[in-house]
């Protein structure tokens, strides 16, 4: 399956997604816990995906999109994130990002995980 980057600074966030997406066949190439660590990461792994947060500290979810598509504009990257703004999944999809998927991450309800990784896939393909 997909060789995927993921950045989040949650300790939670990772510690559920890797062995979900471990267990659909996914391989974790890399974890980063801030937008620094995910470009450093994205240019040493060049992953077939990111799964990217917005809000980390030192470099937000946001510049280090800007970052990655300035790296590789056909980079894969979907934003993974609380906020409910609008504007800000706009901006992210007009500097690159394939998608946005809404934390919480409810990885016990079967329609939530079968979305999930609809997109992931849907990301993947195009």
């Amino acid at each position: 399956m997909a060789r995927i980057l993921l950045v989040d600074d949650s300790a939670f966030i990772i510690g559920t997604l890797q062995p979900f997406l471990e267990n659909e066949g996914h391989q974790i190439v890399a974890v980063g816990s801030d937008g620094n660590e995910g470009v450093e990461l994205f240019q040493k792994h060049h992953p077939d995906l990111v799964l990217l947060d917005i809000t980390m500290p030192n470099k937000d979810g946001r510049a280090c999109l800007t970052e990655i598509m300035d790296l590789d504009s056909s980079a894969k990257v979907i934003m993974v994130s609380a906020i409910k703004d609008m504007k800000v999944f706009m901006e992210c999809m007009k500097k690159g990002a394939q998608n946005f998927i809404q934390k919480p991450l409810k990885l016990r309800d079967p329609e939530f995980c079968k979305e999930f990784l609809q997109t992931i896939n849907e990301a993947l393909e195009y």
